[in-house]
């Protein structure tokens, strides 16, 4: 009987008083050790804050569109063109429909020569007006960017909107064309005689 009883007592003592001591020793342990480390988090903290308080702190100037438009600008001032009786153009990649009718528009015009060099390069070295569309995703960034702009008239043609080519392309824009908006030859040297009065000037702004 009195064995029995112990026994009962040792599997009592083990349901009842093993988890009091495990709680004891183990949670109120983990909770002091928690509660260290975030203490030694705190003062890493306020460490850093101290150090970065003493810095002097820098703030990079916005620089918006605008102003990042004129700063390319800038770097590429554009020279008048001479008075001449005819002007060199080189025209790439219009919308494929369009460019069989500006080919033809720029050779319907006594004042404008087109550029039929095969390497788009050497055509916009020797040209006095580049006729550029913006290209897929704006690529025409890629081309002006390899290219002396100081002397040349930069015409960008497009179905965007002027807002959206202004704000993408990164190079000096003499003027914006939407492509439709000239569909007739009698339109286009009227739109030439307008160019040619603005490119042969300085102190314009782009339009």
């Amino acid at each position: 009987m009195k064995i029995l009883d112990n026994k009962i007592r040792s599997r009592f003592n083990m349901l009842f008083i093993w988890p009091q001591k495990l709680y004891t020793y183990s949670s109120i342990g983990q909770g002091f050790d928690t509660a260290t480390q975030y203490n030694i988090h705190c003062a890493n903290i306020a460490k850093s804050l101290t150090r970065l308080s003493s810095r002097p702190i820098t703030v990079d100037k916005f620089l918006s569109p605008a102003a990042h438009s004129k700063q390319c600008n800038n770097s590429n001032e554009r020279v008048p063109l001479p008075f001449k009786t005819c002007y060199t153009v080189c025209l790439w990649q219009p919308y494929f429909w369009l460019t069989d009718t500006y080919s033809a528009l720029i050779q319907g015009n006594d004042q404008l020569s087109l550029l039929n060099d095969a390497n788009l390069y050497a055509a916009a070295a020797q040209a006095d007006i580049l006729f550029f569309s913006s290209g897929g995703n704006f690529s025409v960034n890629d081309i002006l960017e390899q290219i002396d702009l100081s002397d040349k008239y930069v015409i960008i043609i497009s179905t965007y909107s002027e807002q959206e080519i202004r704000t993408n392309i990164k190079h000096r824009i003499d003027h914006y064309q939407n492509a439709y908006l000239v569909d007739s030859q009698a339109e286009f040297d009227q739109f030439i005689a307008n160019v040619l009065a603005k490119a042969t000037k300085t102190g314009l702004t782009a339009s």
